[in-house]
């Protein structure tokens, strides 16, 4: 399939973009001169930004089922602020740089998982965590190779990088097709109807406190590798190795759930970054970090991609993105409190007391999981979809009068 091999194509430009960054960020703003408490905030910035576009081009996608602009479109734009925080030197350009890149950050990542989704049709279910295991395997390239030109040439050349990946994703996503009907959803009544769901507004709560942990030891991770004398090469190198556990848990995604269960899986990605960040507070070397790294593969697989297919197949179609959105904004959420309350525990109780404190909070947001995906009704799908019919309007055509909504019955079953 063409579309599909284009779909693979866009996975990799794409995370080779993240591969270039997402690891030496913090090290960048670092280098800079910025402070913790800085840096902090920059990246609570940066979330506010993620939560604020995410739902909106989420939404874009489902107002506008037939175009295939909307992805390129956040990714020239995540390219446009990588170029300005290139050229930064203070946190004043840092912070005009970052906040244009997050702005289509917050509409790439869950775009395309909106579109891969699209695209497999039937097949999402069982084939999303194999096509999403190459942007993985990727990403683990990409971050090696990038430790070894950081090591040689500083931080800022991780740019060198970043932002031709992020050209070649406008360039290989505007030429996937659409496959979407010819349906159009309101923007703001879609995520309206998602998150008055009977367990919907419960579960993105229990996300969120989740991903409160997880980018808040994320954000510290690649500097407190270099604060214990650790290097930018074996920044890479944790990473890659976190990376590469996720390429074939990812990749046997389906198999796994289909014998433990999609929610159990979810749940125990929680409990996996949980048991990450508590070893993480007591690693006294970078090396320490380096080895407890596969437990952040571990959870990441199952907690995204088990979130992104049960949040899939409890939502129609025609609310696809808008769902996605809602998934990324839940993470723009976190990553707000996450760092803003990260830069101020880590200033005043060091990294190692952020982390303990992070295990903690990410137990309570297993726990929030566990009842409302593990409990006796657990969450139901055709509740859901019979109240996001009703957001279901035609869309705008020259030609024939659009289909009808689809019925609640092609909603996809839980596990």
């Amino acid at each position: 399939m063409v579309a599909g091999r284009r779909i693979f194509i866009a996975y990799l430009a794409y995370f080779s973009a993240i591969g270039a960054a997402f690891p030496y960020l913090p090290v960048f703003y670092r280098d800079l001169g910025l402070t913790l408490q800085e840096i902090g905030l920059l990246t609570a910035i940066q979330a506010a930004t993620q939560l604020l576009f995410g739902p909106i081009w989420g939404g874009l996608v489902d107002r506008f089922p037939k175009t295939r602009l909307t992805l390129p479109a956040a990714a020239l734009v995540a390219a446009g602020g990588a170029a300005l925080l290139f050229r930064a030197d203070d946190f004043a350009g840092v912070l005009q740089g970052s906040v244009l890149l997050f702005a289509g950050l917050a509409g790439v990542g869950p775009t395309l998982d909106s579109r891969t989704l699209e695209t497999l049709g039937p097949r999402a279910r069982d084939r999303y965590g194999q096509v999403r295991a190459f942007g993985s395997l990727w990403f683990v390239v990409s971050t090696l190779l990038v430790g070894l030109v950081l090591a040689a040439n500083g931080s800022r050349s991780l740019f060198w990088i970043y932002i031709p990946a992020l050209l070649a994703t406008v360039a290989v996503t505007s030429t996937i097709a659409r496959r979407g009907s010819s349906r159009s959803v309101s923007l703001f009544r879609g995520a309206t109807d998602i998150l008055s769901a009977p367990g919907m507004l419960l579960l993105f709560g229990g996300i969120t406190v989740v991903w409160t942990a997880l980018t808040a030891v994320n954000a510290f991770y690649s500097i407190q590798i270099v604060a214990l004398g650790g290097n930018n090469s074996l920044v890479g190198v944790a990473w890659a190795v976190g990376a590469t556990v996720e390429v074939p848990l990812m990749y046997a995604f389906p198999r796994l759930a289909a014998r433990f269960g999609t929610e159990r899986l979810f749940v125990l990605g929680a409990v996996a970054m949980a048991t990450r960040a508590i070893l993480a507070s007591l690693a006294a070397t970078p090396i320490g970090l380096v080895i407890i790294a596969p437990i952040e593969g571990l959870a990441f697989a199952c907690v995204f991609v088990g979130g992104v297919t049960l949040l899939a197949a409890r939502t129609p179609a025609s609310l696809g993105g808008t769902v996605q959105g809602l998934f990324s904004a839940s993470a723009g959420l976190a990553a707000i409190i996450g760092s803003i309350s990260g830069g101020e525990i880590a200033g005043a109780l060091g990294i190692p007391g952020l982390f303990a404190l992070c295990s903690a909070l990410g137990l309570i947001g297993t726990a929030i999981l566990a009842v409302v995906v593990l409990g006796p009704r657990g969450l139901p799908a055709m509740a859901l979809a019979e109240r996001a019919a009703a957001t279901v309007r035609p869309a705008r055509s020259d030609g024939p009068a659009s289909v009808p909504a689809e019925p609640a019955a092609a909603v996809l079953p839980p596990d």
